[in-house]
C-alpha cells in the first residue's frame, strides 16, 4: 500500500479487515491522507444525514485528524493499522453527499488517490 503526504490512499478493505463492526455500522469507504503534522482518517457512513438521522440517499463523510509522532514523520501500514485498531468515532468535521463520485472527486482535488476501488 502506497502512503503519499498530502494525498489520499484508500484503505477500504484494510478497514474491514481490522474492524468487521464497520459494516455494521453502515460504513463504506476508508481513506487516509498523511499530512506534515497530521494523518486524515476519512469513514464514508451510508445512509445518515448531517445529524446523524437515518436518511435514504445520503452519505456521510466523517474526517477525524490524527497528530503524527512528529513533523516530517514517516507514516506506514502499521500506523494505519493502529489507527484504524484505536478508532473510537472521533470526528473533526463532516459533510452530507448524495453521491460517491463527488466524494471521491473532493478527496482526490487533482492530486489522484492511492489504491482506489473502482
Amino acid at each position: 500500500m502506497k502512503l503519499e503526504t498530502g494525498k489520499y490512499t484508500e484503505i477500504t478493505d484494510l478497514a474491514f479487515e481490522i474492524n468487521p463492526d464497520y459494516k455494521k455500522e453502515s460504513y463504506i469507504r476508508f481513506f487516509v491522507c498523511p499530512d506534515v503534522l497530521d494523518i486524515w482518517l476519512v469513514r464514508i457512513l451510508d445512509g445518515f444525514n448531517e445529524e446523524y438521522e437515518k436518511e435514504e440517499g445520503i452519505l456521510l463523510l466523517e474526517r477525524n485528524n490524527i497528530p503524527k509522532q512528529y513533523k516530517g514523520y514517516t507514516v506506514g501500514i502499521n500506523d494505519i493499522k493502529r489507527i484504524i485498531k484505536e478508532d473510537n468515532g472521533e470526528n473533526w468535521d463532516i459533510k452530507e453527499y448524495t453521491d460517491i463520485d463527488d466524494i471521491i472527486d473532493d478527496l482526490d482535488s487533482g492530486f489522484g488517490i492511492n489504491n482506489l476501488k473502482g
